[in-house]
């Protein structure tokens, strides 16, 4: 895993990162036995009742579960290894042992696949789909051992259903493979994650024995790094468990001649929502992963706040009115010297905390001048903050335990405040509360006040955009065609190229020169965005607005976007995302 050995010059530590990854796997084996035999014993049971010969159905049970005795029997003999000097020969066991459960189930697809009983398919796809999702868990922590059991379990069936000759198969033998496509790559992403967090904890080991007066502190940031760990992997499993439900279900009525397109679009809606709240969650976090890395330099200008106020309030607006909350926000015309991008940020964490956690009453936002600074606030009338939570609300994942609450109520993920405080402290500013259980809380930050010049005239926020040309670098042709028809759709003239030279080409043989260029971080081995960027800079001079667009949120990725002097936008951008970024120019002369 080199983006995990990169992380720290010790070279002992991909060593111990195994040794945690085939720990984490032993720990998951009873759970893992005690959910194969369930599965396999009522898929057993389904397929006995729907005609299988219960020879063959027994047989291939009684396989399974001596299997899932060898497990658990190496389980507990791996708990019981006096040297762990032997973790590589455990990891390639877990391999092995995942691969032959999977050709188990992936068996399903030899003797119970029947193409004209839609009932019996129902039960073979949801059983494979079920079982290579949950796995997602309890393999999570090494990749390759989910990976050697999600491919022999559902390529047969997807296979088999693709050979089918009916359109029926076809379509089901289709989905089967996006699904197993779907699953690695959250299975990869969850081991990503957990390797990078492991790695994380390792480093304050090894400097909380460097540093004997830092031991405390180092022993107290371990155990916030474990909770992170995991309150993240809660949080990630949560929308991941919601979608390996509803796309059986999909594949399922997809195989029905009455199944109606409001039914298909439902079941697509509560998707979105699944995959919606994975991005805020990731979202989150990469917003502390730029504050802690210094990534996020303020850009200080004269902000009017009551246009930002405004615009905070309609954010929640949706929220508070479902809950029959009163949305207010106080008049002013104030202005403020600050990061509008980075206010905007504080004000929306806090309106979204304020309408999440108040039941009756209303949420006020408000700014009043107070010397030569202004104070802006967010008020609620909701449950309230104990005392002795308040020094802990800005935390990472710390939710306060407060008996008024409504269990039944969102709780979020616990962030919103962590990022609060540190873009506060970014702005100079810091967070102010106050709270009484039971009555609501206030939330402030003081800024510098600014003097606003009335008569400048300002483009109305529904002004119409002018076109641009945009050159969009990707090595992913399906990014690239995506990228395409959105900038088409919103009028723009879309230059899309794979590499340097391809981008070079493009903009030579442009009707105009592009205005703005949105970048991939890894292009091919020997090519980066960094690369693109200067090479353009040379071509085109310092005009052209750029950005990186990656998936990478290392801290070395977040420092070289920043040293490049361009924007960063972290995949997946929603396309309101890149539509302000590509508005956000002086009209072209």
């Amino acid at each position: 895993m080199a983006y995990a050995a990169s992380m720290t010059t010790d070279h002992g530590l991909p060593e111990r990162l195994l040794d945690e990854q085939v720990r984490l796997l032993a720990r998951n084996v009873p759970a893992l036995v005690i959910g194969t035999l369930l599965a396999a014993s009522g898929t057993t049971a389904l397929l006995v009742v729907d005609g299988l010969p219960s020879s063959w159905a027994l047989a291939w049970l009684g396989a399974m579960a001596v299997l899932c005795l060898v497990r658990w029997l190496v389980g507990r003999a791996y708990r019981h290894q006096p040297d762990p000097s032997g973790n590589a020969r455990w990891a390639r066991w877990f391999v092995v042992s995942s691969m032959l459960a999977g050709l188990l189930w992936g068996a399903l697809a030899v003797f119970a696949y029947d193409a004209e009983d839609t009932h019996t398919q129902a039960v073979v796809v949801i059983a494979l789909a079920g079982i290579v999702a949950s796995a997602t868990q309890s393999l999570g922590p090494y990749f390759p051992a989910h990976l050697a059991f999600a491919l022999p379990a559902l390529l047969p069936i997807a296979l088999r259903c693709l050979s089918s000759g009916t359109a029926r198969g076809v379509v089901l033998g289709l989905l089967t493979l996006a699904f197993l496509l779907m699953a690695e790559v959250f299975a990869r992403r969850i081991a990503q994650s957990i390797a990078e967090a492991t790695l994380l904890r390792f480093e304050n080991e090894s400097l909380a024995d460097a540093l004997a007066k830092e031991r405390d502190r180092a022993e107290s940031a371990n155990r916030a790094k474990t909770r992170f760990l995991a309150t993240a992997s809660h949080d990630l499993r949560q929308p991941i468990h919601a979608m390996s439900l509803f796309v059986p279900a999909l594949k399922t009525l997809s195989g029905r001649p009455e199944i109606s397109p409001p039914t298909v679009g439902a079941i697509a809606d509560r998707m979105q929502g699944a995959l919606d709240t994975m991005a805020q969650l990731l979202n989150r976090l990469l917003d502390i992963s730029r504050l802690d890395a210094g990534a996020t330099e303020p850009k200080p200008q004269v902000v009017l706040l009551q246009p930002l106020l405004n615009k905070v309030r309609d954010e929640v607006t949706q929220q508070a009115h479902a809950k029959g909350l009163r949305l207010r926000v106080r008049e002013n015309g104030l202005a403020v010297h600050t990061d509008p991008a980075v206010l905007h940020t504080i004000l929306s964490n806090l309106a979204g905390n304020a309408v999440r956690y108040t039941e009756r009453g209303g949420v006020l936002l408000a700014a009043r001048r107070r010397g030569e600074r202004v104070r802006i606030e967010v008020r609620d009338s909701g449950v309230g903050i104990e005392a002795q939570d308040l020094p802990r609300v800005t935390e990472e994942f710390f939710q306060a335990d407060n008996a008024r609450r409504d269990a039944s109520q969102s709780r979020g993920f616990g962030l919103g405040l962590s990022i609060v405080k540190r873009s506060a402290d970014l702005l100079g500013s810091r967070l102010i509360c106050r709270s009484r259980p039971g009555h609501g809380s206030v939330f402030a930050i003081e800024l510098p006040a600014a003097v606003v010049d009335t008569a400048e005239e300002h483009l109305p926020d529904d002004a119409p955009q002018p076109a641009r040309t945009v050159l969009v670098v990707d090595d992913d042709p399906q990014i690239l065609a995506a990228m395409g028809l959105l900038l088409r759709g919103w009028g723009h003239d879309a230059l899309v190229a794979s590499n340097l030279e391809d981008a070079l080409a493009a903009v030579a043989n442009a009707r105009r020169p592009p205005e703005v260029a949105l970048i991939d971080m890894h292009l091919s081995a020997d090519q980066d965005g960094v690369q693109v960027i200067d090479a353009l800079r040379e071509r085109l001079g310092e005009s052209l607005r750029m950005a990186i667009v990656t998936g990478d949120t290392s801290l070395d990725v977040l420092t070289r976007i920043r040293a490049a002097g361009v924007s960063g936008l972290h995949k997946p951008v929603v396309p309101e995302t890149l539509r302000r970024f590509i508005d956000d120019l002086p009209p072209t002369p």
